[in-house]
């Protein structure tokens, strides 16, 4: 099984690519996290792909960029207090982009039992790779949208608890 940090725009976020100052390579490699640039419209047309513009009627935030396809896309409402996730996934590789709220990101390495835990905010974006058991501790209410280009299958869902 190939575990790497090559998400599916790889032009866009390859390895060593930067788009903020928060960026970081977590598990070695099997968790990436970016922290998308935040511009104004007249910087709107730099060379980040992606990025977050705030415009007078709001913001634009443009997460995903890629010839491949999203083949499954959800929307995560988060609510504090609560726990999302507490599983893994043996093929599935996902990203969540964090829109509003913030959360703790428990995760672990099946592979050798590495831990982390990453607090993350409106404008990150983060790939957790198979293999890797992830949870959500919500701190304070907001939305997040889950991306993969593998199709949801409830077969590839497998509970562990990391939080």
């Amino acid at each position: 099984m190939r575990h790497c940090l090559i998400p599916f725009w790889s032009e866009t976020l390859r390895p060593g690519k930067r788009l903020g100052m928060n960026d970081s390579v977590i598990l070695n490699g099997k968790v990436s996290r970016w922290t998308l640039p935040v511009l104004e419209p007249a910087s709107a047309g730099s060379e980040s792909i992606l990025k977050r513009i705030i415009l007078p009627q709001g913001e634009l935030a443009q997460f995903h960029d890629s010839p491949e396809g999203v083949r499954y896309i959800a929307s995560i409402e988060l609510k504090a207090g609560t726990v999302r996730g507490n599983h893994y996934h043996e093929k599935k590789r996902e990203y969540v982009y964090i829109i509003s709220g913030e959360i703790l990101l428990a995760l672990e390495d099946l592979e050798n039992g590495a831990t982390a835990r990453l607090d993350l905010k409106g404008g990150d974006l983060i790939l957790i790779q198979p293999r890797v058991v992830h949870a959500l501790q919500v701190k304070h209410d907001g939305l997040a949208v889950e991306f993969s280009v593998d199709r949801f299958d409830s077969k590839d869902t497998y509970r562990r608890n990391c939080l």
